[in-house]
């Protein structure tokens, strides 16, 4: 995963994931509402379609194998990127995400204002905030500088925060 800043909306994978749902689900609804029960359905989709591209022509057990190594991690920074979204939301009323449209790929703002969220909804990113926290998570330790992971995990303690106010 390329990545150049701390949030995942700031990282190649969040960017893609957030792509994916623009294009699958808020487009569909003419970017009224996020759905956050459809936005993890739809990282899960698209995160087994992209194990299985990768992957073609190999054995079921070394299928079985690349889902149980790659699945969990992207799984999570899905849940991640669904988590600051509904920050986002929650501290400003609003979800801004921006759609490349046309040959050039002209930037178009579109700005949510509605988001539907279940109590089952809420655990599962809250329970992925909590499991990134814990000093031995992979993507805990994957911070090469002791400084940006104190950022990162300010980052992430804050969406948790944020959250709990509103579960």
């Amino acid at each position: 995963m390329g990545s150049w800043g701390i949030t995942m909306r700031e990282s190649d994978y969040g960017l893609d994931l957030l792509g994916t749902i623009v294009a699958t689900q808020l487009k569909a609804v003419d970017f009224s509402t996020f759905n956050v029960t459809d936005a993890l359905e739809v990282i899960k989709a698209d995160i087994m379609e992209e194990i299985r591209k990768a992957n073609r022509g190999c054995s079921a057990e070394s299928l079985v194998f690349y889902f149980s190594e790659n699945f969990p991690r992207n799984f999570t920074q899905g849940a991640l990127l669904i988590a600051e979204c509904l920050a986002d939301y929650y501290r400003t009323g609003e979800l801004t995400v921006t759609e490349y449209v046309g040959k050039n790929y002209d930037p178009v703002d579109h700005h949510i204002k509605e988001f539907v969220v279940t109590p089952a909804d809420l655990k599962i990113l809250l329970d992925e905030l909590q499991s990134v926290q814990n000093p031995e998570h992979e993507f805990y330790q994957g911070w090469f500088e002791e400084e940006t992971r104190q950022q990162w995990l300010a980052h992430i303690q804050s969406v948790q925060q944020t959250l709990n106010e509103h579960a």
